[in-house]
């Protein structure tokens, strides 16, 4: 449609709305672009998560979105948005050339892959306090991805946590420079600030700074005094009534003091041989605590050594990224030549449960919402087939397939009912046309359904 009409050709529907949400969206992107150019990584994926939600099909956002999170270090998460922007858009799209640089170098895939999985080993091995361990698998993740921004994170955590602030320091910064806004690296750096308590003033004032009018000094006319001779008199009478004072009153306590210090004199060596021993005893105390402690530790160390890091299943993976490969083999193949019942059935037999990083969840969910529902209509339209030729135990094989696919196909599921009242087993018939009828009361079998499933009932 021109970009000067208001309305649809087609349906006359009023077109505002629509171009103000393209324009929103496109706005959002251009701001993750601009950010993503100063590195603010964070406000970046913000903003073109913002662009995706008006429109999903916005390709450039998506692709970006997807660099953003490569540079980051999430592979997993960077492959998805990119097989979702092929999915939307499979011919002339950048994400070809992104995915295509990933998949041509298998090293580097498998780093990604075993940086995956010795950052999972780490923080399982963080949550049980083995903080050493966990460090030792954070720093061979970094080496195999320096921008998996997220192990800089434990990374820092654990020498927070062990005291050793000056190392936390230096991987919050590496972290920085990946991304200059991330909140996390920016929470982490402000723990790691020395408090400077504000100095006060005498009256409690809490600027560091002294009252200007405090240090103004009245000024008087100056005038030269005559001397005064009772002045003088007056000071000698002082002096000598005040060496007379101390005279009676210092000395009998220079005397008493003279006594004290002799008898301190005895008690100081007393007190001094007691504090001799206590001394000895401590060292040999210490000394003893020094040799359990050395012991302690080679058998730490020992223990060290023989301890065997567990790692993940080396093959944990292996299904998802072949199942990934095949789509995209198939993406690249013209639309009535592909042929997507084989990754599906692969995705059938992976155990959602087995991973732990979100980033792969997600992609295998989102495989199966993209595929599941196309190969149950293929399931079903072939199952349907052998229905009509009377192959009624084939359709049901095939028919079940479509139903694991997809547990709201109807069809599929009424047809399987039909296929076993066909062959006379009332008793699966009944159960697929009670799930017809109770789970699907407005679809257009349900009357099918009901009366069939009163036939075959006892």
């Amino acid at each position: 449609m021109s970009e000067k009409r208001k309305r649809c050709e087609r349906c006359g529907e009023d077109l505002t709305l629509y171009k103000k949400i393209l324009r929103a969206s496109n706005l959002y992107y251009n701001n993750g672009l601009s950010r993503a150019r100063v590195r603010d990584l964070s406000g970046a994926i913000i903003a073109l998560k913002n662009s995706l939600e008006l429109n999903k099909t916005n390709i450039n956002a998506r692709n970006l979105l997807g660099l953003i999170y490569f540079e980051m270090g999430e592979t997993v998460a960077a492959l998805s948005e990119w097989v979702i922007s092929k999915h939307f858009k499979p011919e002339d799209n950048d994400a070809d050339d992104y995915i295509n640089s990933v998949q041509s170098n298998p090293t580097k895939l498998d780093n990604f892959n075993q940086a995956i999985k010795r950052y999972n080993n780490a923080l399982s091995f963080a949550k049980q306090g083995s903080d050493d361990l966990a460090i030792i698998q954070l720093k061979k993740v970094t080496a195999l991805n320096p921008h998996f921004i997220r192990a800089y994170h434990l990374l820092a955590l654990l020498y927070m946590k062990n005291g050793d602030t000056e190392r936390a320091k230096k991987y919050l910064i590496k972290a920085g420079k990946i991304d200059v806004s991330n909140t996390t690296t920016l929470r982490y750096m402000r723990e790691l600030e020395p408090i400077n308590p504000l100095s006060k003033d005498n009256e409690g004032n809490s600027d560091g700074t002294t009252s200007l009018t405090n240090t103004i000094m009245p000024v008087s006319t100056y005038r030269e005094d005559k001397p005064n001779i009772m002045a003088f008199v007056n000071l000698v009478i002082g002096v000598v009534l005040g060496i007379a004072l101390m005279a009676f009153l210092m000395i009998p306590t220079i005397k008493k003091n003279q006594t004290t210090a002799e008898n301190e004199d005895y008690i100081d060596f007393s007190a001094g041989i007691e504090r001799q021993q206590e001394q000895e005893e401590t060292i040999l105390a210490l000394q003893q605590e020094l040799a359990d402690l050395e012991q302690e530790n080679e058998q730490l160390k020992d223990q060290i050594e023989s301890f065997v890091i567990p790692e993940d299943n080396p093959k944990l993976y292996d299904p998802l990224f072949q199942a990934f490969q095949l789509y995209m083999n198939e993406l690249n193949k013209p639309e009535d030549d592909r042929d997507l019942t084989a990754i599906a059935d692969a995705l059938v037999t992976i155990d959602e449960a087995q991973y732990e990083s979100e980033a792969a969840v997600g992609l295998l969910n989102r495989l199966k919402n993209e595929l599941y529902p196309t190969v149950a209509d293929i399931y079903y339209d072939i199952g349907h087939d052998l229905y009509g030729d009377r192959k009624y135990e084939e359709a049901i094989v095939e028919l079940n397939k479509s139903v694991t696919l997809n547990p709201a196909h109807v069809d599929a599921i009424y047809f399987t009912a039909r296929a076993y009242h066909r062959l006379e087993d009332y008793e699966n018939a009944a159960i697929y046309y009670d799930i017809v009828v109770k789970d699907f009361p407005d679809s257009n079998r349900y009357k099918n359904a009901k009366d069939f499933l009163e036939d075959v009932q006892p």
